[in-house]
Parts: C-alpha cells; sequence; structure tokens
C-alpha cells in the first residue's frame, strides 16, 4: 500500500513539477534571496525531483514528515539549511514555540479538569513516539481514521514513512502554558510584532485537580488537528484513546490550511495549531487560550544538487516556500542575517 502511494505520488509530483519548476528556476536577482510560494509541502517536493531529474539545482523548505516523504521518492535531496540552528543563532531559545495545544476559553473554564487530564496524557507523547511499534499503532490508527471517514476529508499522514529521524526532526515535546509563556511572547513579538497579554496563556483552576462533579461534564470533546506535523504532538492519545472520566474525545483532522478558522468554523473545543495563527485568532476575537506548546520548529531549506553552506550562500537562488508562518519565519531569518529577498507579491 505505501509502495504504490509513493509511486503516485512520484507520478503527481513529475506532473506538478514541470508547471512549477518554470517559476522556482529563473534568472533572479543575483544579491537577493528570490522567494517563490507555491501551495502545499508536495509541490515543494515536485520542484526538486524535478531538478533532481534534469541534474539542476533547487531548493525548497519543507517540514517533517513531507521531508522524509520526498527523501523517499528523491533520495539526492539534502538539508541545507536548519531553521532551528538560525533560530538559536538569533535568540538563544532551543527551538520556536511553532505550534500549541489551543482550548476555546469557555470550554477551558468550564472543563479544567479535563484539560489538567488530556494535558497530562500529552506529556510523554515524544517518548512514545520513539518506540517504533507504538509508531506502528498510530499509522494503524491514521488507516483506520481514513476508513472511518471515506467521502469525507482524508488524511495524507497515512502512508506516510516515520523513521526514528523523522521523529527526532520533529522536534516534538510538552510545555505548559506557564513554561512557555516568555518563549511564545518572544516568538510572536519577533514574528507579528505583536505583544501577547496574560489572558492568552491558559492557567489551571487551583482546584482543577479535586474536581470532579464540580466540573460541567460534556459528552463529546471535539479536538481537531491540521494535516502535518502537529497532528503527531497527539499521536499517543489519537492512538490509544484517552480515559478522562465523563468525556468522550473526537478528534477530526482538516486541511492545515483550514486550521487558522476552526475555532470560528466549527464547534471546536480543543486545536492543535500553529502559535503565530492562535495569536492572531486571540487578537482578533479574544475567545481562546494555549494550554501547551507541543511542537519546536520542524522546517528545513531542502535543496537537490545543493551548492549552499550557510545563508549568505542562497543569494541569487530561488526557495520555494509554503505561505503563513513559514514565510514569515524565514523572512524573518534572512533579515536578522542581513540577507535581502525578493519574489513575494
Amino acid at each position: 500500500m505505501k509502495r504504490a502511494l509513493t509511486v503516485f505520488l512520484s507520478v503527481c509530483m513529475l506532473a506538478f513539477g514541470a508547471a512549477a519548476f518554470a517559476a522556482c528556476g529563473e534568472e533572479v536577482d543575483a544579491d537577493k534571496v528570490t522567494l517563490q510560494t507555491l501551495t502545499g509541502e508536495s509541490d515543494v517536493v515536485a520542484v526538486l525531483q524535478k531538478a533532481a531529474n534534469d541534474k539542476t539545482e533547487a531548493y525548497g523548505v519543507l517540514g517533517e514528515p513531507s521531508l522524509t516523504n520526498g527523501q523517499t521518492a528523491v533520495p539526492s535531496i539534502g538539508i541545507e539549511i536548519d531553521f532551528q540552528e538560525e533560530w538559536k543563532n538569533i535568540t538563544g531559545y532551543e527551538g520556536y514555540p511553532q505550534a500549541s495545544l489551543i482550548a476555546r476559553s469557555s470550554f477551558a473554564q468550564e472543563h479544567s479538569t479535563f484539560i489538567e487530564a488530556f494535558s497530562a496524557a500529552l506529556k510523554d507523547n515524544a517518548q512514545w513516539l520513539a518506540d517504533e511499534s507504538n509508531v506502528e499503532k498510530f499509522e494503524d490508527a491514521l488507516d483506520a481514521y481514513n476508513a472511518a471517514h471515506e467521502g469525507e476529508y482524508q488524511t495524507t499522514l497515512a502512508g506516510n514513512t516515520y523513521t526514528a529521524e523523522t521523529i527526532e526532526r520533529c522536534n516534538l515535546g510538552y510545555q505548559s502554558a506557564a513554561e512557555v509563556k516568555a518563549s511564545v511572547q518572544d516568538y510572536v513579538q519577533r514574528l507579528n510584532g505583536t505583544t501577547l497579554d496574560d489572558g492568552f496563556f491558559y492557567v489551571p483552576s487551583a482546584s482543577a485537580s479535586e474536581q470532579t462533579d464540580g466540573d460541567t461534564q460534556a459528552e463529546t470533546v471535539d479536538i481537531y488537528l491540521p494535516d502535518g506535523t502537529p497532528a503527531l504532538a497527539m499521536a499517543k492519545v489519537f492512538a490509544e484513546g484517552v480515559d478522562i472520566a465523563g468525556y468522550t474525545v473526537e478528534f477530526h483532522i482538516v486541511q492545515a490550511s483550514q486550521i487558522g478558522s476552526i475555532f470560528s468554523s466549527t464547534e471546536a473545543d480543543l486545536a492543535i495549531m500553529p502559535t503565530i495563527g492562535a495569536a492572531t485568532v486571540y487578537r482578533k476575537a479574544g475567545n481562546i487560550q494555549l494550554v501547551s506548546t507541543n511542537v519546536f520548529g520542524n522546517l528545513y531549506i531542502a535543496g537537490v544538487n545543493g551548492t549552499v553552506n550557510s545563508l549568505e550562500d542562497l543569494k541569487g537562488k530561488t526557495v520555494c516556500t509554503t505561505a503563513a508562518t513559514t514565510i514569515q519565519l524565514l523572512q524573518y531569518i534572512l533579515t536578522r542575517n542581513g540577507i535581502e529577498y525578493t519574489g513575494l507579491v
């Protein structure tokens, strides 16, 4: 099944690559980095695959597990620039709060017992995924999810390759709102130029650990996951379920582009979403809170036939990337290193 999927993706990549590469391979300003936006990471891989076939040079931003999938289809894809290392060089922080668990404020206030119990279940997720047998459980759960949602959106996480290196490069972890607050405020200030007040950060009820009957019980808790790395931050609870008295958890996997509006377009109680996107929602509506951060950076500039050893070497080259936070982060890293960029409209 996975081999068939890989072959199918390779054919699709070749078809797209012919169209996209014209833009990503055109003449560029020798003193600047040219940024070319594509729809998704599969499109970036398509460009890299065409370059590999044509024995030309190409670069694009990929996160995991797309990077591993790309390397499976195109073994010559290599990592040229590690965003996480560049972020550390600029800020001193080990990684950045890329994706976080976000709760609807009203839900967090009324169901603190659930929030605390669910958070506890997430804390050892990264260690759980380090066990290959657990990775298989997660893969089986993804297949079961797609089977149960036939005719609906099908997660592309099913059929992916999850090696130990893939999991490590995802930079999964867990830090509570209190633990990650300073890092999140710094991250949002740097990328968005906005300051987050204390209301954005979930504070457990003083009696949350003792609450049982006092909490309003919910029949179902709807948790939304974007179709990408952030979903891996919930791999354990997605595969094994979570037993919290009085609650039934239902997971919904949606296209990554939809997760930013999930609290206004659905009845979501919780969601894993880009921290920057959550900050924007909070600034506009104020109806959500950050419970924890669970992904600490998983972006890389990948290349084929590359000649890049540093950010400076990207001058005169085109880097294909996807929209939203990825572009913001790349622009920030380039700017802080004194490197001009062009090409975005």
